[in-house]
């Protein structure tokens, strides 16, 4: 499975899905995708205007990684990822910060990996973050202490639109 993040606006494409993610996207044309009919399993009205939409994970470039979409009414507005590997932990009892780490670092490799360049900054303060900034917005990997996680994602500048 091949995903290609479209340096120059942020779009994702989902080869094997014949699928574009993109800020603005429409709930309903997001839909009519194969990725959605395949992997969706859950959805979260957050009860503010935003609603988040859940997907099994999909191998890509060798990583299992799931999807979390946030739509703002009916536009996507912005992606969440993670990767995960049957080591994981899958509760508190296996969960330690330095397993949630490697989940981190993990998530670090795989963006470096698929976007094809070097981070442009990476902090550890207040918490490890990794940031790839690009004129559209910027596509990050950060370790929560307060969450006990690890996430990536990509945020778009809100005067972007569309492909």
């Amino acid at each position: 499975m091949d995903m290609l993040i479209n340096h120059e606006n942020g779009a994702i494409k989902l080869e094997t899905f014949n699928t574009n993610l993109y800020k603005g996207m429409l709930l309903s044309q997001l839909q009519e995708t194969d990725f959605y009919k395949e992997k969706y399993y859950n959805m979260w009205d957050v009860k503010t205007g935003y609603f988040w939409y859940y997907f099994h994970h999909i191998d890509i470039l060798g990583y299992q990684v799931h999807f979390q979409l946030c739509f703002w009414e009916n536009q996507l507005h912005s992606i969440h990822m993670n990767t995960r590997e049957s080591t994981d932990a899958k509760n508190w009892n296996e969960w330690s910060e330095e397993k949630e780490m490697q989940v981190f670092y993990r998530n670090n490799k795989f963006l470096t990996s698929a976007l094809g360049i070097p981070p442009t900054r990476k902090t550890k303060t207040p918490y490890p973050r990794c940031t790839f900034s690009f004129p559209w917005g910027e596509i990050w990997s950060v370790y929560d202490p307060r969450s006990a996680s690890s996430l990536m994602g990509i945020n778009y500048n809100e005067e972007v639109n569309k492909k």
